[in-house]
């Protein structure tokens, strides 16, 4: 049965209801049309207060209206609407409706309902056939609402709608909270008919459509959100969005075009898939795009110029101001691109411009956003190299030069001075680890004489990669304790040393890329421990030929961090070796002083190695593998080192004796130190061959006491030195 609650007709006369605060209308078991407030022709009109409340059950009746303002049309003839003026807070409850269920209707020219205060709108139905509207203007009616209307649309059909325009009709909005599970937002259909919504905070979730020439014009303050897409059917159909401030989002859920585009401080965020299936979304604005400090959220596979992503088609122009990119990697491996990933397309001129939020990074490379060299268009590009797109015509151009140089991760700098800090940090020499003057040891013919020394290096490393775009500078610090275990000769000359040692070193890198303005850091911690062997000829006075060996068991924990970028830490272990022999040769002496001349060579076996480390997790799970590539290194040293060993007369008669000496070596590597970053290579240049010359002086300052100290220079091709000084000192027990 037809139920209305209240109903005030005019038509002949004018005829005003005034509902007091905290009116209820209520209907249960509604039927087909009922009407809880009806305003019906011209002269009727309704005044509502604070706490008006409309709750209607229908049980699935079709056409039920909670409040409606009406007119008549029959034929020829028409007569106008009412009016409803809500001056106080209102909730509308729809249970159960059917078909056309609306909770706000203002039907036919003159038909006004208008609202001051906050309203709520609840409309749910089990028929998911039925069509629910929250707000329905049609035929000339209109409805104002000066504050926010929250509305919620549940189970029904998806052309239902929140706030619906139809036939020359206007809504306007002053902030809104809309939930709709199926259907739309706003929908504006046929010529004249407008929504507006004045600037004022909103919160949509549901989509929008303007179609048959219909209009729709949304501003957004501060703190606003939209989560939906926008759909236009015609060219004359018009749909305007504005977006303010820095906390207000447009969370983009699929394919939409719109007249107008304004971000101001706003941002645009195409929705981020949850698994590695991408499919593209575009937003086309027929348009013009304004970006004042926004921020645009796309998705792309990183990758290769054919790589998938979402993209913003703009047909009119880029207005003025500047708009910030932010790229989510679908599970991207990086690639060598020639002329860029397409992300922007504008049909007009680019005025203004995007600019990048923050790294872009996929595999190996890092990505820029640049503008075409020859178009208005913007792109990702991994090349250092300006964007230049292919031409027009021909239609099948011929393929372009992939000779560019790509844009590499600084973290590679950072892997490898990782990996080449954990294989030569630890490595000595004879000379470095005893620091023994030539002397006759005054404890010689004892049966157990037992010493312990202990060193400490800081050096300071530079070097480029192998396209010379990365520069690592690092600086380390190293500490290495041992001792004599065992001392024993087998012809009453000669003499065997038998040592352990063990030792603490700290390497600290950053890498700077000159292609782009990011670094990365590194740090290696670790450790070491194993056993050395010394045999000289002539133990009394060292003169001769020698030979030493030591090995090590190295392992170190590692850490990379590249700009925004999350810590990456992995460990490395491995095994470094040596043999070295040497021949000292007298020139001459005096009453003080010795000269001496010492060739020498060496050959260190180095196989610290990292296993193969994942990276942290895209936003799809993807994960880029970091693999060390040097795979052992033997590395040779040819040297001569001459020295003076002596005293001065004030030290005459007395224990102390000096050696200061100087040294020249030349170190050949036989592989260079590389890392590959998911399918790419890169290597650490100029270690090949390196010059090298150490200053310094050794001394022996009691019968117990030695100490030692020098200063060192290295120098290799493209750009690589390090400088490194050592103290060192012994005492004997």
């Amino acid at each position: 049965m037809r139920i209305i609650g209240v109903d005030i007709h005019g038509g002949s006369g004018s005829l005003t209801a005034r509902l007091n605060e905290n009116t209820t209308i209520t209907l249960n078991d509604a039927g087909i049309g009922s009407r809880g407030l009806l305003a019906y022709l011209t002269g009727s009109k309704v005044e509502a207060q604070d706490d008006f409340l409309v709750e209607i059950n229908s049980n699935g009746a079709n056409y039920i209206r909670a409040i409606s303002a009406e007119g008549w049309i029959g034929g020829s003839s028409s007569v106008n609407g009412g009016e409803i003026a809500l001056n106080g807070t209102t909730t509308v409850n729809l249970l159960n409706g059917g078909d056309r269920t609306t909770a706000i209707n203002a039907y036919r020219t003159g038909s006004k309902i208008t609202a001051q205060k906050a309203v709520t709108i609840t409309n749910i139905t089990n028929s998911p056939s039925a069509i629910l509207y929250g707000l329905y203007a049609s035929d000339g009616g209109s409805i104002d609402f000066a504050d926010t209307a929250y509305i919620t649309l549940s189970g029904g059909a998806d052309n239902s709608a929140a706030a619906t325009v139809y036939s020359g009709s206007d809504i306007t909005l002053t902030g809104a909270d809309i939930n709709v599970d199926a259907g739309y937002a706003f929908l504006a259909n046929g010529a004249d008919s407008v929504i507006t919504g004045n600037s004022a905070r909103y919160v949509i979730n549901g989509n929008m459509l303007s179609e048959n020439d219909g209009a729709i014009n949304i501003t957004m303050a501060d703190n606003s959100a939209f989560n939906g897409i926008t759909t236009l059917d015609t060219s004359a159909s018009t749909l305007d969005l504005t977006l303010n401030g820095a906390q207000s989002v447009w969370n983009m859920a699929g394919d939409s075009v719109l007249s107008n585009l304004s971000l101001n401080g706003a941002t645009l965020s195409y929705n981020t898939p949850v698994t590695a299936t991408f499919t593209p979304k575009e937003l086309v604005v027929t348009g013009n795009y304004t970006g004042n400090d926004a921020v645009l959220v796309l998705n792309t596979v990183l990758g290769n110029d054919d790589s998938a992503t979402d993209k913003l088609i703009v047909q009119g122009d880029i207005e003025a101001g500047t708009t910030k990119v932010a790229i989510n990697n679908i599970a991207g491996a990086g690639g060598q691109t020639i002329n860029g990933i397409k992300i922007v397309e504008v049909g007009g001129q680019s005025i203004g411009e995007f600019v990048q939020q923050n790294r872009i990074v996929a595999g190996a490379y890092d990505y820029q956003v640049v503008k075409g060299a020859a178009d208005e268009n913007w792109y990702l590009s991994s090349s250092v190299s300006p964007i230049e797109p292919p031409p027009v015509s021909p239609p099948t151009p011929e393929p372009e030069d992939s000779n560019n140089e790509q844009i590499l991760r600084p973290e590679f700098g950072s892997y490898l001075a990782n990996n080449y800090a954990a294989n030569t940090m630890f490595l000595t020499r004879l000379h470095d680890r005893l620091g023994e003057t030539q002397y006759t040891d005054v404890l010689t013919g004892e049966q157990k004489v037992t010493s312990m020394w202990m060193r400490h290096v800081g050096g300071h490393t530079r070097f480029k990669n192998s396209n010379e775009q990365l520069k690592t500078q690092s600086n380390r610090y190293v500490a290495q304790i041992g001792g004599d275990l065992a001392q024993w000769s087998s012809d009453g000359l000669d003499r065997w040393h038998l040592g352990a040692m063990a030792g603490y070193g700290n390497n600290q890198s950053n890498t700077t890329s000159h292609a782009i303005n990011r670094e990365s850091r590194g740090k290696v911690d670790g450790y070491s421990a194993g056993l050395y062997g010394t045999w000289y000829a002539n133990q009394a006075d060292k003169t001769g030929s020698y030979v030493d060996t030591w090995v090590l068991y190295n392992w170190f924990d590692n850490e990379v961090t590249g700009d925004e970028r999350a810590t990456e830490t992995y460990k490395s272990r491995g095994i470094t070796a040596s043999i070295e022999s040497g021949y000292s040769f007298k020139l001459g002496e005096n009453d003080r002083d010795s000269y001496w001349l010492q060739p020498k060579a060496q050959v260190i076996w180095m196989d610290v190695q990292a296993k193969d480390h994942y990276e942290q997790a895209d936003v799809t799970g993807a994960r880029t593998k970091v693999s060390d590539k040097t795979k052992g290194n033997l590395q040779t040293r040819l040297g001569l080192r001459a020295y003076v060993n002596g005293h001065s007369h004030w030290d005459d008669g007395k224990d102390r004796k000096f050696q200061p000496f100087v040294e020249a070596n030349w170190i050949h590597n036989t592989n260079n130190y590389a890392v590959q970053i998911a399918d790419t290579r890169d290597e650490m240049r100029g270690t090949k061959n390196i010059g090298e010359l150490k200053l310094g002086i050794e001394g022996q300052l009691s019968k117990r006491l030695n100490v030692w100290g020098n200063a060192a220079q290295q120098i290799g091709d493209d750009g690589y030195s390090d400088t490194s000084a050592m103290l060192g000192i012994k005492y004997q027990f």
